[in-house]
């Protein structure tokens, strides 16, 4: 089972998208988050001065979630998120 005891995440302005790390034992599992899905989820509009960061805390769980179910369909170490994932 994959665990998120690691709070830290970071956006990529140049790529559009969010990172954040999960956990499955002692292995790191890395999550890319493309920013048009967390756009859609949170009712967010693409601007300059969009706070992606604190979209990402408003909807962790959410995100965790859909994180945990891309997860177990793919078992790899590094899971892309879009929109279709939620």
């Amino acid at each position: 089972m994959i665990g998120f005891p690691n709070q830290m995440r970071g956006f990529d302005q140049e790529a559009g998208t969010l990172r954040f790390s999960g956990y499955d034992g002692v292995m790191e599992v890395r999550f890319v988050l493309e920013a048009p899905a967390l756009e859609r989820i949170d009712g967010l509009a693409r601007a300059p001065d969009t706070d992606y960061l604190a979209a990402f805390d408003r909807r962790r769980g959410q995100i965790e979630a859909a994180a945990i179910r891309a997860y177990a369909k793919k078992r790899k170490t590094l899971i892309w998120l879009t929109i279709a994932d939620f």
